[in-house]
C-alpha cells in the first residue's frame, strides 16, 4: 500500500520540523525577494524618468524649431530680389530643355 500511517513510518510528524536551518532559508530567500523588488521599483522609477526628460526635451527642441521658423524672414520679405525669381532659380532648367546640343 502506498499511503501509511505516521504510525507505520516510525515517527512522530508533530517532532519533524525543518529547524532552524529551515528557518534561516526561508528568511533569505523572503529577503532577497523584498531586495528585488526594491531594486525591480528603482530601475522602472529610472525608465520612466528617463522617458519624461526625453519627451520635455524634444517638446522644448519643437518649441525652439517653432520660433526659428517663424523668426526667419519669407521668401517674399527677402530683400534684393523678387520672390518669383527665387522660386524659378530654385527650380532649375525648364523642364522641354535637356541640356544636349542639337537635340
Amino acid at each position: 500500500m502506498l499511503l501509511r500511517t505516521p504510525d507505520e513510518l516510525g515517527f512522530d510528524p508533530n517532532q519533524v520540523t525543518p529547524g532552524w536551518i529551515g528557518f534561516t532559508a526561508t528568511a533569505l530567500v523572503g529577503l532577497v525577494i523584498i531586495l528585488l523588488l526594491f531594486d525591480f521599483n528603482r530601475r522602472v522609477r529610472r525608465i520612466n524618468n528617463r522617458a519624461e526628460a526625453k519627451e520635455r526635451i524634444e517638446a522644448e527642441l519643437a518649441a525652439r524649431d517653432a520660433e526659428l521658423a517663424g523668426a526667419e524672414p519669407r521668401p517674399e520679405e527677402r530683400s534684393g530680389g523678387d520672390a518669383e525669381q527665387d522660386r524659378a532659380a530654385d527650380l532649375g532648367p525648364p523642364q522641354g530643355d535637356s541640356g544636349r546640343a542639337g537635340a
